[in-house]
């Protein structure tokens, strides 16, 4: 399936940055850690600021969908604004963040291979559990953030429609003909499906943190 560059914006949001910390850092663990703890948080940072813009931008929908007429100008630029917010925050990602499955098999192989080194075997099990753990996080941010890719692109959409529609026929009848479509009264649907799959990532960055430092995130 073809994604267009917000959705393949959204999807690199938890990814790439985080990609950045766990390969390009140094060579020791404990530095390469610290390192890859400091990038999730950055990571954790993106996520929320998007899954906060999309609560606001329904929010704002709201408003204008039920608005009175002189409140009608008001509320719609702000529910513009809130679009526009929206899809930058998207569009931004993808100038901070790149692919990470590839470089998350990189950063497991390097502390494999580390691990490969210890010689006692009970110090080499606990090691590799602990990678396991961490392995199976990353594979479930990969895959919450699949998930609010695949959801996140027609939500998206669907709100620019609303924007444009709108913004061409700002008079009480226009906006009592959008309300009634299935496009404006399944935002929230679709939005709580975006921001459910986005928690989902959230958490994960959290248990990883929580597993490769003593701070957690919160």
């Amino acid at each position: 399936m073809k994604r267009n560059p917000i959705s393949t914006a959204l999807l690199r949001l938890g990814l790439g940055t985080l990609s950045l910390g766990l390969i390009a850092c140094a060579s020791s663990g404990p530095s390469r850690s610290a390192k890859a703890v400091e990038t999730m948080e950055e990571a954790h940072a993106g996520l929320t600021k998007v899954r906060t813009q999309i609560d606001q931008t329904l929010a704002s929908l709201g408003d204008v969908m039920n608005a009175s007429p002189e409140r009608l100008r008001p509320t719609y630029n702000r529910y513009s604004k809130d679009v526009d917010r929206l899809r930058a925050d998207a569009v931004e990602t993808k100038k901070r963040f790149q692919s990470m499955k590839t470089k998350k098999n990189d950063y497991i192989a390097v502390w494999g291979k580390e691990q490969g080194h210890v010689s006692d075997p009970e110090l080499r099990q606990v090691g590799d559990s602990r990678r396991s753990e961490v392995r199976a996080n990353l594979d479930r941010v990969i895959e919450s953030l699949t998930v609010a890719t695949e959801t996140f692109d027609p939500f998206l959409s669907n709100l620019g429609d609303v924007q444009k529609v709108l913004g061409n026929d700002l008079t009480p009848a226009g906006q009592s003909l959008v309300a009634s479509t299935a496009v404006a009264q399944g935002a929230n649907d679709k939005g709580a499906r975006v921001a459910q799959s986005i928690d989902v990532a959230l958490l994960a960055l959290s248990n990883m943190a929580g597993q490769m430092s003593s701070k957690s995130m919160k």
